[in-house]
Protein backbone atom coordinates (compact mmCIF):
# COMPACT_ATOMS: atom_id res chain seq x y z
CA UNK A 1 0.00 0.00 0.00
CA UNK A 2 1.56 3.50 -0.96
CA UNK A 3 1.15 6.20 1.79
CA UNK A 4 0.50 9.59 0.00
CA UNK A 5 0.83 12.93 1.94
CA UNK A 6 -2.10 13.36 1.00
CA UNK A 7 -3.67 10.54 2.99
CA UNK A 8 -4.14 12.44 5.91
CA UNK A 9 -6.45 15.12 3.98
CA UNK A 10 -8.28 12.33 2.38
CA UNK A 11 -8.84 9.99 5.27
CA UNK A 12 -12.18 8.31 4.43
CA UNK A 13 -15.17 9.97 7.21
CA UNK A 14 -17.35 6.31 7.68
CA UNK A 15 -20.14 7.98 10.09
CA UNK A 16 -20.38 10.38 7.30
CA UNK A 17 -20.74 7.82 4.37
CA UNK A 18 -23.01 5.63 6.18
CA UNK A 19 -25.70 8.99 6.84
CA UNK A 20 -25.13 10.04 2.75
CA UNK A 21 -25.83 5.94 2.20
CA UNK A 22 -28.59 6.40 4.22
CA UNK A 23 -30.17 10.03 3.25
CA UNK A 24 -29.87 8.70 -0.52
CA UNK A 25 -31.23 4.75 -0.30
CA UNK A 26 -32.30 4.82 2.81
CA UNK A 27 -30.46 2.27 3.84
CA UNK A 28 -28.81 1.98 7.32
CA UNK A 29 -25.26 0.78 6.87
CA UNK A 30 -22.87 0.01 9.84
CA UNK A 31 -19.18 0.16 10.29
CA UNK A 32 -18.66 -3.53 10.51
CA UNK A 33 -21.09 -4.33 7.35
CA UNK A 34 -19.50 -5.93 4.69
CA UNK A 35 -20.27 -3.13 2.08
CA UNK A 36 -17.68 -1.08 4.43
CA UNK A 37 -15.14 -3.46 3.16
CA UNK A 38 -15.68 -2.50 -0.52
CA UNK A 39 -14.94 1.19 0.90
CA UNK A 40 -11.71 0.53 2.63
CA UNK A 41 -10.65 -1.47 -0.58
CA UNK A 42 -11.83 1.60 -3.02
CA UNK A 43 -9.71 3.82 -0.56
CA UNK A 44 -6.95 1.93 -0.75
CA UNK A 45 -6.90 1.36 -4.54
CA UNK A 46 -7.54 5.53 -5.18
CA UNK A 47 -4.45 5.92 -2.44
CA UNK A 48 -2.59 3.61 -5.14
CA UNK A 49 -3.76 5.44 -7.78
CA UNK A 50 -2.80 8.77 -6.51
CA UNK A 51 0.24 7.89 -5.44
CA UNK A 52 0.59 6.56 -8.88
CA UNK A 53 -0.56 9.87 -10.93
CA UNK A 54 1.82 12.04 -7.94
CA UNK A 55 5.17 9.91 -8.91
CA UNK A 56 3.94 10.69 -12.51
CA UNK A 57 3.76 13.85 -12.51
CA UNK A 58 6.61 14.39 -10.56
CA UNK A 59 8.68 12.62 -12.99
CA UNK A 60 6.82 14.74 -15.75
CA UNK A 61 7.67 18.05 -13.76
CA UNK A 62 11.21 17.22 -13.75
CA UNK A 63 11.34 15.96 -17.23
CA UNK A 64 9.73 19.51 -18.17
CA UNK A 65 12.26 21.01 -15.93
CA UNK A 66 15.04 19.79 -17.32
CA UNK A 67 13.31 20.39 -20.83
CA UNK A 68 13.48 24.07 -19.64
CA UNK A 69 16.97 24.40 -18.46
CA UNK A 70 18.16 22.91 -22.06
CA UNK A 71 16.27 24.95 -23.50
CA UNK A 72 17.19 27.83 -21.71
CA UNK A 73 21.21 26.96 -22.60
CA UNK A 74 20.66 25.98 -25.66
CA UNK A 75 19.21 29.68 -26.38
CA UNK A 76 21.58 31.51 -24.27
CA UNK A 77 24.49 29.89 -26.52
CA UNK A 78 22.89 30.43 -29.41
CA UNK A 79 22.06 34.36 -27.81
CA UNK A 80 26.30 34.45 -26.87
CA UNK A 81 27.00 32.79 -30.81
CA UNK A 82 24.66 35.67 -32.12
CA UNK A 83 26.49 38.35 -29.67
CA UNK A 84 30.11 37.62 -30.71
CA UNK A 85 29.04 37.58 -34.71
CA UNK A 86 27.84 41.00 -34.15
CA UNK A 87 30.59 42.26 -32.05
CA UNK A 88 33.10 40.85 -34.69
CA UNK A 89 31.01 42.67 -37.58
CA UNK A 90 30.91 45.83 -35.47
CA UNK A 91 35.21 45.26 -34.69
CA UNK A 92 35.32 44.68 -38.55
CA UNK A 93 33.64 47.97 -39.27
CA UNK A 94 35.48 49.90 -37.02
CA UNK A 95 38.27 48.23 -38.41
CA UNK A 96 37.52 49.70 -42.12
CA UNK A 97 36.38 52.58 -40.67
CA UNK A 98 39.93 53.19 -39.05
CA UNK A 99 41.53 52.06 -42.15
CA UNK A 100 39.49 54.54 -44.23
CA UNK A 101 40.69 56.91 -42.06
CA UNK A 102 44.41 56.12 -41.92
CA UNK A 103 44.60 56.56 -46.08
CA UNK A 104 42.59 59.73 -45.64
CA UNK A 105 45.09 61.17 -43.48
CA UNK A 106 48.09 59.87 -45.13
CA UNK A 107 46.75 61.64 -48.52
CA UNK A 108 46.41 65.07 -46.39
CA UNK A 109 50.17 64.42 -45.35
CA UNK A 110 51.19 64.03 -48.64
CA UNK A 111 48.92 67.00 -49.99
CA UNK A 112 50.46 68.88 -46.83
CA UNK A 113 53.86 67.57 -47.83
CA UNK A 114 53.88 69.07 -51.66
CA UNK A 115 52.20 72.33 -50.91
CA UNK A 116 55.07 72.99 -48.30
CA UNK A 117 57.85 71.77 -50.15
CA UNK A 118 56.59 74.42 -53.29
CA UNK A 119 56.19 76.69 -50.80
CA UNK A 120 59.66 76.20 -49.39
CA UNK A 121 60.89 76.06 -53.33
CA UNK A 122 59.85 79.11 -53.76
CA UNK A 123 60.99 81.16 -50.44
CA UNK A 124 64.69 79.65 -51.04
CA UNK A 125 64.18 81.06 -54.63
CA UNK A 126 63.00 84.50 -53.64
CA UNK A 127 65.97 84.00 -51.06
CA UNK A 128 68.50 83.28 -53.46
CA UNK A 129 67.45 86.41 -55.89
CA UNK A 130 67.39 88.74 -53.37
CA UNK A 131 70.89 87.36 -51.60
CA UNK A 132 71.95 87.64 -55.82
CA UNK A 133 70.82 91.05 -56.32
CA UNK A 134 72.04 92.05 -52.83
CA UNK A 135 75.89 90.19 -53.73
CA UNK A 136 75.59 92.20 -57.35
CA UNK A 137 74.64 95.50 -55.44
CA UNK A 138 77.51 94.83 -53.00
CA UNK A 139 80.18 93.78 -56.24
CA UNK A 140 78.93 97.47 -58.26
CA UNK A 141 79.27 99.35 -55.08
CA UNK A 142 82.60 97.92 -54.22
CA UNK A 143 83.80 98.45 -58.04
CA UNK A 144 82.94 102.27 -58.03
CA UNK A 145 84.27 102.45 -54.93
CA UNK A 146 87.49 100.63 -55.73
CA UNK A 147 87.39 102.65 -59.39
CA UNK A 148 87.60 106.06 -57.63
CA UNK A 149 90.10 104.87 -55.19
CA UNK A 150 92.08 103.79 -57.19
CA UNK A 151 91.66 106.77 -59.23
Amino acid sequence: MVKSPTKTEATLNLRRITAEVAARHGMLVMPDDPAMLLVTMNEVVLEQVIGSIEARTEEMVAGIGAGLRSAQHEALGSVEREARKAGIAVREEIQKDIDGGRLHARELIVELNRAYSRSAVRRWVAVGVIAASGLLVLGVGLGVLLARVLK
